[in-house]
């Protein structure tokens, strides 16, 4: 078996930055404001075409960046390049972290710490990230249960829109899943499809697999390979404190 990896690679990485509009982004605050709080330089993992790390190298803070997807690190380059920075990018996988520098932050958003399927490749992962951790530093990590699409699986279902700048096409991303409830293992169908004045163009099917965790289940990973003071928080706003289906933001230290 393969390690976990979700394979950005063709129209999944070109079209990437089509589904997150324009900033500021819904997690960009608070990740900037913890990683300024902290000092010092920050890792993002998965960090994929810069979505965070471009703008925040633009304003001022030293992140470095990594990625298992040579596409999406080099899309992350070009952009980079147009805000006049250069940064610091590393083109691993996770779960094999493998860096000479310690962080005093190091955080993964867009609950990507999911696609690691395996929970071998979690729990080795997290100790990585534990060993990439100057002394007293922060993990931060975003994490999610698919509870919306229990009720519609295998249905196809339009996920994501957008239209491509370079040409004006328009790129439709249809899914269906399938979530194994006890093993908490959501298997993934995406079909990527470009449109051009109405016709299709162009196809690509990815098969996928997502594992989630509860919130208390999740504390206890990060305790047993070694953080401390774990916290966990729902959503970026006080209004997401009451939403059961928001993301929630682990916060732990080295």
């Amino acid at each position: 078996m393969t390690k976990s990896d979700w394979d950005y690679r063709g129209l999944a990485a070109e079209c990437y930055d089509l589904w997150f509009g324009d900033e500021p982004f819904w997690d960009q605050a608070f990740f900037y404001d913890r990683i300024r709080h902290n000092g010092g330089v920050a890792l993002e993992i998965a960090c994929g075409t810069g979505r965070l790390l471009v703008p925040f190298l633009r304003d001022g803070l030293a992140v470095e960046g990594v990625d298992a997807s040579a596409e999406m690190l080099a899309i992350c380059r070009t952009k980079a390049a147009h805000v006049a920075v250069t940064p610091t990018l590393y083109h691993q996988l996770m779960q094999d972290l493998d860096l000479a520098s310690r962080y005093r932050t190091v955080f993964i958003p867009t609950c990507s710490f999911q696609i690691l399927a395996e929970r071998d490749e979690a729990f080795a992962t997290l100790r990585r990230l534990y060993t990439h951790l100057a002394a007293g530093g922060e993990l931060l990590i975003t994490l999610m249960v698919p509870w919306r699409d229990f009720g519609v699986e295998r249905q196809w279902r339009v996920r994501r829109s957008g239209v491509r700048p370079s040409d004006g096409a328009t790129i439709l991303i249809h899914e269906a899943t399938v979530s194994d409830r006890l093993e908490q293992v959501q298997h993934i169908w995406m079909r990527h499809e470009v449109f051009q004045e109405g016709r299709l163009v162009q196809t690509q099917l990815r098969t996928h697999r997502l594992r989630w965790y509860h919130r208390h289940e999740f504390a206890m990973m990060l305790e047993s390979v070694g953080f401390r003071e774990v916290a966990v928080q729902c959503g970026y706003t006080d209004s997401d404190r009451a939403n059961p289906e928001a993301e929630l933001i682990f916060i732990a230290k080295r």
